[in-house]
């Protein structure tokens, strides 16, 4: 910590050396008859300072400046209220010059746009013409002058001094924490020029200046800004900052000795350095535009090379094909994930039909697709289609694209989908299995409960067809078990549901919704045939004995209830009808069909009559 504000203190103590050895210098060498600086180059050093070097303290400066700008007035021998006015006149300049400018451009990158640097320059007028009012009125009060002479005389000398001075000591001072981050960096690296050819145009600019100020008798002015333009050019804001540089040091030096175009004007020697003074910040704010302009190409030029060089990278790594075809359908880029999924190398494939590498059964309806897709008619295409590898093998791939603007095709991603299909059709087996077995009774393989009542309620909307339900059960079937034993029993009822499945047709339903207890389904057909099927299933199970190995030959009846559904009858109801037309069956001496009507009057049929 200790280390860091001795660092802070002595920049600070360097910035306030420099601004008092530039205030003495122009107040000993370039002061006119109206004893004000006509140049005034020291504001224009603390306030680079403050915008820009990292370790000046800016908690104390306007406290230091103000002392130090009122000894360098007592110097030159002026009033108290002079003194004290140009002191706080100084001070209320650089104070407000760097607020503003911090607030209304962005100092790490002023010349990276031109309305940046425009900006700049209205901050620095406000500055300065807010301090120029202040020491005018200081003038008028200390020495008796109009004040707004004096404030302009002010402006005269401090105005060009910050237009000119501070771009210059920002553009040269290199920085890398532009708006853009690593993209201002890189633009700076690609850019960076070789010290001889600096040194070439900064030569050319000299040789310019000493043209133009080296003599009284042409106005060759124009003859700087040939090299002040190239020198942007090929340097940017930092090429203009030295030029102008260059140009005002060999310009200031004739001036000072008598020569120059300047020296034609008639009139008092401030008038023409104010127009030297103002011929340099013209040719500097008309080259740093340019200088902006140039810099902002390059930022984004460098942006758009790293976005580039990052989608490739992203591209190359990414596992599903990324592609773009041409408006003619055929490719006009793909990923190295293209080799992988096809086998093809992406050389070969560029230039060539979309079409090429797919199965031929799957092209018309690719090709429907991708027609509608760059028409319009559709936002997005996703297919699966098959892909022929170039080692034969057959692939399938899913293709999302989207339709590009401009009339430039369309593009999108392939993604290889074999694998994920083979797993979805084994889900699809295995859950069909599971459906299957949810649905079927383990011992007889027939539909169990569950599906009867399923397919029971898919028949009982009311536009549906006639729908008939018959339940039988076996007769003393627990006798059968208790004699012979369960496994005799199961045997039973499996040749029991064999015999029965055979007498009904295919659109019939039997299952096994009990222990010995059993539902037929009939659909479709008329009352009487549906008892007519249920009479027939009767005599069936009765006709033949049943062999038990190692047993003898069991004869087993059931007894029967049938219920044709009435209207809009419900399941519950009809279910319930049957139910009473099965127990009025087995009341009924067994091995019997009972047709239910209503729960008092149901009519049986023997099984064994005609």
């Amino acid at each position: 910590m200790s280390r860091r504000s001795d660092g802070r203190g002595i920049a600070t103590v360097a910035i306030c050396v420099v601004w008092c050895l530039c205030a003495l210098a122009s107040v000993t060498w370039t002061r006119h008859g109206g004893g004000v600086s006509m140049i005034w180059p020291a504001n224009a050093v603390m306030l680079a300072a403050i915008l820009r070097i990292p370790g000046f303290d800016r908690r104390f400066y306007p406290l230091l400046l103000f002392i130090m700008a009122a000894l360098v007035n007592l110097e030159d021998h002026r009033p108290w209220i002079v003194v004290l006015g140009f002191a706080g006149a100084n001070t209320i300049e650089v104070v407000l010059a760097a607020g503003l400018v911090r607030r209304i451009s962005p100092v790490s990158n002023l010349f990276g746009r031109v309305d940046w640097a425009f900006r700049f320059a209205v901050a620095i007028f406000l500055s300065v013409l807010c301090s120029a009012l202040v020491a005018g009125g200081a003038l008028f009060l200390g020495e008796g002058r109009a004040w707004i002479g004096g404030g302009m005389i002010w402006m005269m000398g401090h105005l060009p001094g910050l237009l000119i001075i501070v771009p210059m000591l920002l553009a040269l001072q290199p920085h890398g924490d532009g708006p853009h981050g690593d993209g201002d960096d890189m633009a700076a690296r690609a850019r960076m020029p070789r010290r001889l050819t600096v040194l070439a145009l900064m030569v050319l600019a000299a040789v310019a200046a000493i043209v133009a100020f080296g003599q009284s008798r042409y106005p060759v002015q124009f003859l700087l800004l040939p090299p002040l333009l190239l020198a942007t050019y090929r340097l940017y804001a930092q090429g203009a900052a030295l030029s102008v540089a260059v140009i005002g040091i060999i310009g200031s030096f004739f001036i000072f000795t008598g020569s120059g175009p300047g020296m034609a004007f008639h009139g008092p020697s401030a008038v023409k350095v104010y127009i030297f003074e103002f011929d340099l910040a013209t040719i500097f704010f008309c080259a740093l535009p340019l200088g902006a302009v140039l810099t902002q190409r390059d930022q984004k030029t460098a942006l758009a090379e790293q976005r580039l060089q990052d989608f490739r990278l992203l591209a190359d790594g990414v596992g599903d094909v990324l592609f773009r075809v041409d408006d003619g359908g055929h490719w006009s880029y793909l990923n190295p994930a293209f080799e992988r999924m096809s086998g093809f190398d992406v050389p070969s494939r560029i230039g060539q039909p979309m079409l090429d590498g797919i199965v031929a059964e799957d092209r018309p309806a690719l090709a429907l697709a991708e027609a509608e897709l760059r028409g319009g008619q559709r936002q997005d295409l996703r297919q699966i289609v098959r892909i022929s590898r170039r080692d034969g093998a057959i692939r399938h791939a899913e293709i999302v694209a989207y339709r590009l603007d401009g009339g430039r095709g369309f593009g999108g991603l392939i993604r290889d989908v074999t694998d994920q299909m083979t797993v979805d059709a084994r889900n699809r087996q295995i859950a069909a299995a599971h459906e299957l077995a949810a649905n079927t009774d383990e011992l007889t393989g027939l539909p169990n409960r569950r599906a009867f009542f399923h397919a029971l309620d898919a028949c009982l909307p009311e536009a549906a067809p006639h729908v008939a339900v018959a339940m039988f059960d076996l007769d003393h079937f627990k006798s059968i078990n208790d004699r012979y034993g369960h496994p005799v029993g199961d045997i039973v009822l499996r040749r029991v549901a064999m015999a029965v499945q055979a007498a009904l047709r295919d659109t019939d339903l039997v299952a096994r919704i009990g222990g010995e207890e059993f539902a037929i389904l009939i659909v479709g057909e008329t009352a009487e045939r549906a008892v007519g099927l249920a009479r027939r299933v009767v005599r069936v199970v009765s006709a033949e004995p049943i062999e038990v190995p190692s047993g003898p030959s069991l004869h087993v009846t059931i007894s029967m209830g049938v219920a044709c559904r009435e209207g809009a009858e419900t399941r519950s109801a009809l279910m319930d009808r049957v139910d009473q037309a099965l127990y009025a069956a087995k009341r009924g001496g067994r091995n019997r069909l009972t047709i239910a009507g209503t729960p008092l009057n149901a009519t049986h049929v023997d099984a064994t009559g005609g």
